[in-house]
């Protein structure tokens, strides 16, 4: 997408780090559902800009993992005192493992069921047995539902506005986006911009078996913010 490149320096304006202060807190539960008392390490894979990190990284020792060298620049910025590393989910083989692994809304751009075997692939090889996995897509196919949507804000004397249009894809099997961006620059111009993404969307049953067959076991499946949230464990 155009918003993780060349648009990158927007992404801030179009979704707030403090707008995440919600989603964070449930994800905190998850990734340390024992409430151990220790500061876990997390291992974020599609961290992008590292807004949901901004607020983890105080209750866990966080490495951020981006394929999109212009979002990892923009999460160094937000997040100095947290590890970066460039990798593509998909592939990434670090030669260590960690008590959690967190793969947000960077999930769904798994288009296909190999890609995502691949993404939960590489999260159960970067945990300890017994540690924690969890996957938050936009969407399974029964939580899907079309939708419009608009928004953004104003900062450093900048500001933008998007609509986002989201629709079952013809091969019912993924979902498309359009978004429109309107872009104030700090001199006062206004430019017009287009960006498309397609996405992933399985159903549940599919994504529990999945999990299964990448080696993790005690899988859970639970609602927050509308979506469905997937959490197991390494076997």
């Amino acid at each position: 997408m155009r918003l993780y490149d060349e648009l990158s320096d927007w992404w801030p304006l179009m979704s707030p780090p403090a707008d995440y202060a919600e989603e964070a807190a449930g994800i905190a539960r998850l990734l340390d559902p024992g409430r151990s008392g220790r500061r876990l390490r997390v291992l974020e894979l599609g961290a992008g800009g590292g807004h949901l990190a901004w607020h983890l990284k105080h209750g866990f020792e966080m490495t951020l993992v981006d394929c999109a060298p212009r979002m990892l620049d923009l999460s160094r910025r937000l997040n100095p005192d947290c590890r970066h590393v460039p990798g593509d989910m998909r592939s990434l083989r670090l030669d260590e493992r960690f008590d959690a692994v967190l793969i947000f809304d960077a999930i769904s751009h798994m288009e296909g069921l190999d890609d995502l075997k691949a993404a939960l692939a590489t999260a159960r090889a970067h945990l300890v047995p017994g540690g924690v996995g969890v996957f938050c897509p936009d969407a399974t196919i029964e939580c899907f539902a079309p939708q419009t949507s608009q928004g953004g804000s104003d900062a450093g004397g900048r500001g933008m506005r998007y609509m986002e249009w989201v629709r079952m894809g013809s091969d019912g099997a993924s979902c498309e986006t359009d978004i429109v961006y309107l872009l104030r620059a700090a001199d006062g111009r206004v430019l017009v911009a287009h960006d498309h993404a397609r996405f992933g969307l399985f159903p549940r049953a599919l994504w529990c078996a999945a999990l299964d067959e990448a080696g993790f076991e005690a899988v859970s499946v639970e609602t927050q913010a509308g979506r469905d949230v997937f959490t197991a464990r390494a076997r």
